[in-house]
């Protein structure tokens, strides 16, 4: 599984792995860099940037001239539900793959429009795949995108993440409005997850902002429940 791994994914699972076999404990100091190196014989550079990454994602924190803590954290780590799922599945140790379904260019209906903050008929690229994590279907993705600020989307873009090739042309999320509720699989996506029709489905729906509040991406995401629900650990 590691071979599909980058070395700082490595690394970030490795600490992932190390909190949640209890050996790291909320606000333990954990090893410098340099050990962390050593270690998994990676550069200090590469677990620099692992320990940014759980950082940004609230995992560990820094403390000027003490080193890096673990934070308190929530009893379940798993998926940050509709967002990045290749980048999600790999941080977890698990291989994501992609069924592309469809590509195309359409004009926007007024609903997308609202939540796009575009005007009815303006053009959006429409996504809709299946997301898979060790061949396992996981979720359907119905996705727009703005097409005056997303100009170049492929069938091969889309068969893997979006999100890291749009990262790659400097476009980012800087947050995300998520509605999530649930239904119940119809026949349609029974197969698309290959679940019973009936089953229960997380339904998730998002809506990601760049830095000036413009949103880029509107995408509905169904999630089966078989091999995946949300928990949540809430503090006082």
């Amino acid at each position: 599984m590691e071979a599909n791994l980058a070395k700082y994914q490595i690394v970030k699972q490795y600490i992932l792995d190390q909190i949640e076999k209890r050996i790291y404990q909320p606000h333990q100091l954990i090893e410098s860099e340099l050990e962390l190196a050593e270690k998994l014989h990676v550069s200090r550079i590469t677990v620099r940037k692992a320990l940014e990454e759980l950082v940004n994602d609230k995992v560990l924190s820094k403390k000027k001239g003490v080193g890096t803590f673990v934070n308190p954290l929530p009893k379940y780590l798993g998926f940050k539900p509709g967002i990045g799922f290749t980048s999600e599945a790999k941080n977890r140790g698990l291989t994501p793959s992609t069924k592309l379904l469809r590509l195309a260019k359409v004009a926007a209906e007024e609903e997308q429009a609202v939540d796009m903050q575009i005007n009815v008929g303006d053009p959006l690229w429409l996504v809709e795949r299946i997301r898979y994590a060790n061949n396992v279907a996981v979720s359907y993705e119905l996705e727009y995108f703005d097409y005056h600020l997303v100009e170049e989307l492929t069938e091969d873009i889309c068969r893997h993440s979006i999100y890291e090739h749009l990262k790659e042309k400097g476009i980012e999320y800087e947050y995300v409005d998520q509605r999530i509720s649930a239904i119940m699989a119809d026949e349609s996506f029974s197969k698309h997850l290959n679940i019973p029709i009936g089953s229960p489905l997380i339904d998730i729906k998002n809506i990601a902002y760049l830095k000036n509040g413009k949103p880029f991406n509107l995408g509905f995401a169904l999630y089966q429940t078989n091999s995946f629900h949300l928990m949540h650990t809430v503090y006082r």
